[in-house]
């Protein structure tokens, strides 16, 4: 049996596909020797997916134009939607992987803060009892201390009310002596203006009497002044005579 011929627009055709599915095919293989996403890479994956899904549509819309220009346009553009699908498809997975590491981590730390939650309700629900009992025994020496004051502040008032009764006693004791004082006085008032009249009258006396003395004494020198002139005079003319 003679070998079937192929067509040449046959072969061409399955050669543009081959080429779409290994172009495909080393997009793959780089994706899976791409080191693991993590979540510090997570973002620049997602940015370079989405990259790579333009790169693949402006590589796309290169293709069909130049596929338009081909006599095989079929498997042309066959071939340039496998390459876009490969990309497209690893870009899409990328982004998938970036999502799942961050949303895998979110969920970490939201399970770690309720972690962290419940163990601090455990250990509040533990020291409750403890902190109950701190809190009554503080009422406790705060109802005291308010008792401590209170009393205190009760002997304090006792004290001043005492202090002023005695001094409200005090005044009026000083109060009745000076009524009784001002009484005697009202009482003894002519008997004092007798005695004060008589006092004035003795001072006069006195003061007339020592103004008697005062001439007398004057009067006395003088004529002891004359007399001492006389004999130093009537001496004097004797001690002439001689």
């Amino acid at each position: 049996m003679l070998p079937t011929v192929m067509n040449p627009r046959s072969h061409l055709l399955a050669l543009l596909l081959v080429v779409g599915q290994l172009e495909a095919a080393v997009v793959m293989a780089e994706a899976a020797s791409a080191p693991p996403i993590t979540l510090e890479t997570a973002p620049g994956t997602r940015a370079r997916a989405k990259q790579m899904r333009e790169a693949a549509q402006q590589r796309f819309e290169a293709d069909k134009a130049d596929c338009n220009t081909r006599m095989l346009a079929i498997g042309c553009m066959t071939a340039a939607q496998d390459r876009r699908r490969a990309v497209t498809g690893e870009a899409q997975a990328m982004e998938t992987e970036a999502a799942r590491v961050e949303r895998e981590d979110r969920q970490a730390k939201i399970a770690e803060k309720e972690a962290k939650r419940a163990a601090k309700a455990q250990e509040m629900e533990a020291g409750r009892p403890a902190a109950e009992a701190s809190h009554r025994e503080k009422e406790a020496r705060d109802a005291a201390e308010r008792e401590r004051r209170l009393a205190g502040d009760q002997s304090k008032l006792e004290t001043r009310r005492a202090e002023a009764a005695a001094e409200r006693a005090e005044a009026q004791r000083k109060l009745e002596e000076n009524r009784r004082e001002d009484a005697a006085r009202a009482a003894g008032g002519p008997e004092r203006a007798r005695k004060r009249a008589e006092r004035e009258r003795n001072y006069a006396e006195r003061a007339k009497k020592i103004e008697q003395r005062k001439r007398e004494y004057g009067e006395t020198l003088k004529r002891r002044d004359a007399e001492k002139a006389a004999a130093d005079a009537k001496a004097a003319a004797a001690a002439a005579k001689k």
